[in-house]
Formats: structure tokens, C-alpha cells, sequence
């Protein structure tokens, strides 16, 4: 690289930074993937502490704070799928689908992590 010039000026084998389409098409995905983890980890050291016995208006706290995260992540892969859709009808090409499909496939996982949270026992039985 000659002296002076950035990576990006010079070219890096990888374009000149990430595309604003591709990081709004995996971006459903990442926030799906930090749901699950937040969700199982929360889990875990709450079973492991003993935080399942504390209650707020007779409801276990980990329930809260699940459903908590659980609507907030909800909410923002709504937003993404309605952003999502808008684009498909205003813009022609694979890269709007793509987006899209990506958004509706991160909600429905979200919905599918969920039903553990609402039918099954936190902390054994």
C-alpha cells in the first residue's frame, strides 16, 4: 500500500465497505440470533442463581424479562418486515425479496423460540 492511502482507497479485496442492502438483509437475522441467545443464556443463569423463585404480581421475573425481550424483538423484526415489504413494491429485483424473505423467516423463528417460554418449564420440572 503506497504511503498515505487508506485500505479502502487502495482496495482490499473486499469492495469499499459493506452494502447497505446485504446489511439490511442479514440484519433480521442477527437480531433473531441475539434474541435466542439473550433468551437461552438469560435462562440459564437464572436457573442456576435461583432467580425463577422472585415474582412480580405472582409471575416469575425471568417470565417477564422473556416476554419483555421477546415483544421488543417482535416489534423491531415488524418494523423491518413492513420496511421490508414497502421496498419489494417500490423497487424491482432479487435483493428486495431477498430482504423480505429474510425478515418474515427471523419472525417466524422468534415465534418458534417462543413457544418453549410459554409451554414448557424454565427450570425443570
Amino acid at each position: 500500500m503506497k504511503s498515505g492511502m487508506s485500505a479502502s482507497a487502495t482496495g482490499n479485496g473486499f469492495g469499499d465497505g459493506f452494502n447497505p442492502g446485504t446489511v439490511r438483509g442479514v440484519l433480521p437475522f442477527v437480531i433473531w440470533a441475539a434474541h435466542f441467545f439473550l433468551s437461552y443464556a438469560s435462562v440459564e443463569v437464572a436457573c442456576a442463581r435461583g432467580l425463577q423463585l422472585y415474582r412480580l404480581a405472582g409471575v416469575p421475573t425471568i417470565s417477564l424479562w422473556l416476554w419483555a425481550i421477546t415483544a421488543l424483538t417482535i416489534g423491531a423484526l415488524v418494523l423491518l418486515t413492513a420496511r421490508a415489504a414497502r421496498n419489494v413494491s417500490a423497487e424491482s429485483g432479487t435483493l428486495a425479496g431477498v430482504r423480505l424473505g429474510a425478515s418474515l423467516m427471523a419472525l417466524v423463528a422468534v415465534l418458534w423460540s417462543v413457544v418453549p417460554i410459554a409451554f414448557a418449564p424454565l427450570c425443570g420440572p
